[in-house]
């Protein structure tokens, strides 16, 4: 079995564009896995126009990343 010798979790803000974003949330499976794809277009639509009225063109998005060192017992 492997033990965690050293554990991080470190905050990044990572960057995204309007249509990245757009992809990115696109990709999840909440959109993209279990939509049909008349329902994907309709949402990416509907998104995009979301994310001119709200957001700018470049935007910050705080993520969580976590660094596990393992070794083998």
């Amino acid at each position: 079995s492997a033990a965690s010798d050293v554990y991080k979790r470190q905050e990044l803000d990572v960057p995204f564009t309007r249509t990245s974003w757009n992809g990115r949330m696109k990709a999840c499976r909440g959109i993209g896995a279990s939509l049909s794809p008349e329902e994907i277009v309709a949402w990416e639509q509907e998104h995009l126009q979301l994310l001119e009225r709200i957001a700018p063109e470049t935007f910050l998005v705080r993520h969580y990343a976590a660094i596990a060192e393992l070794r083998k017992k």
